[in-house]
């Protein structure tokens, strides 16, 4: 079956270097290779491209008389409640919605997917109303999840969440990618035939055990220590000063550790002076942004990977660290309770506690025979479960069944 999709991600890159959404591309440059015709539309003024057999699509134009009649057309369809928010906001929506219709009525494109509840989702719904096509919409987490504590996820202001509900409720079908977001979904829309579980997965071939990470050691000038790795966005959900303050925790108990830290973010100069305060600075290696290319080697240079998050829809660190063969620490929160079993290919651990965390790492670097027995538990299950190629072929088997579904209606 020739299958054509409208794939909606405000900020996907067109390469596998680019950071934006890499987990959308590395789905969608899979279905493209299988034969799926794909066309990308993101929330950015640029021309039509391709690249890797990918069609892209962005904004005509920032100042569009159509999508302003449109928005105005469309309030009556927003909840009440949602229309509290700022106008430019509304209108970009509506914006993006009609730029998505285009290309769907241009090349009579099948299926529309959207990538969050809010924005691709909305839009995506907003597009619908127009080209008549069916919507999936995949949640990753901060569209669907939520936690007070550090003031994660948009369905904490009541006018997203009734956003999210009603894109929920009206789309055709919802991929879940982890436990926690589809029973978050169940509880909003009831429906089990129409919220689809379907993990988030890891190229294994590309993260494997065989890796050698002597490179990275020796560029590092880390050869002779053990290494306890995480790569992280430096923001308040994944818990990297958590992480830190068990650094400090551990070095009081060895000193042949030392901590490296992927990523940026908004955070990065708080950890980079609580690494000072607590002086383990020089245990501390803050690498920036590691590139798509070198990830996979700093896995294999890591004998412990920590995942310290406070929320997470699906920890794909974890799998990553866990195709890589390597024993992974997570937090006991949303998708991870799906990835780690507890004691057989990592532990899990309490959010926000340092001490549990320092305790498990000096555990594995203390019996690394059990280290590498749950390392290897962790690659079987990744085989299992967190296979991308497999993630792959349920989404075209959903594909299918929206698409003979709606021919039907």
């Amino acid at each position: 079956m020739d299958l054509s999709v409208a794939v909606i991600a405000t900020r996907v890159g067109k390469t596998p270097e680019q950071i934006p959404y890499s987990f959308v591309f590395n789905e969608i440059y899979r279905l493209a290779k299988r034969g799926i015709r794909v066309y990308a539309i993101r929330f950015a003024v640029e021309l039509p491209s391709e690249s890797y057999k990918i069609h892209f699509y962005g904004l005509e134009r920032l100042l569009d008389l159509k999508a302003m009649t449109t928005t105005v057309k469309n309030l009556g369809y927003y909840p009440l409640v949602s229309l509290f928010r700022s106008p430019k906001r509304i209108y970009g929506e509506n914006l993006y919605a009609i730029n998505i219709a285009r290309v769907v009525e241009k090349h009579e494109i099948d299926l529309m997917h959207a990538h969050f509840a809010h924005y691709g989702g909305l839009a995506g719904l907003l597009a619908k109303k127009k080209c008549k096509k069916p919507l999936i919409v995949t949640l990753h987490g901060f569209d669907i999840l939520i936690e007070p504590s550090i003031k994660y996820g948009i369905r904490l202001s009541r006018r997203y969440d009734a956003i999210v509900r009603k894109v929920l409720l009206e789309a055709d079908a919802i991929i879940a990618a982890s436990s926690a977001t589809y029973r978050e979904a169940l509880k909003i829309i009831g429906n089990d035939k129409k919220v689809h579980f379907i993990p988030n997965g890891v190229d294994l071939r590309r993260f494997n055990p065989d890796l050698d990470g002597t490179s990275i050691k020796k560029r590092l000038k880390v050869e002779d220590k053990y290494v306890v790795f995480t790569v992280r966005k430096h923001k308040p959900k994944y818990g990297i000063m958590y992480l830190i303050i068990a650094a400090a925790l551990v070095l009081k108990k060895r000193s042949d550790v030392v901590f490296i830290i992927g990523g940026d973010g908004p955070l990065r100069k708080f950890h980079e002076e609580l690494a000072v305060r607590l002086g383990i600075r020089d245990k501390i290696i803050f690498t920036g942004r590691i590139s798509q290319k070198d990830l996979p080697y700093y896995y294999a240079a890591s004998d412990v990977v920590v995942v310290p998050s406070v929320q997470e829809a699906f920890g794909l660190v974890v799998s990553e660290a866990m195709a890589c063969g390597r024993p992974v620490i997570g937090s006991r929160v949303g998708g991870i309770l799906d990835q780690i079993i507890d004691g057989v290919n990592g532990f899990l651990v309490a959010p926000k506690k340092p001490e549990q965390i320092a305790e498990k790492i000096v555990y594995l670097i203390d019996n690394s025979s059990e280290a590498r027995r749950m390392g290897m538990n962790g690659r079987r299950i990744a085989e299992e479960k967190f296979d991308i190629e497999k993630r792959i072929d349920q989404i075209i088997r959903l594909y299918k069944k929206i698409y003979k579904k709606f021919r039907r209606l």
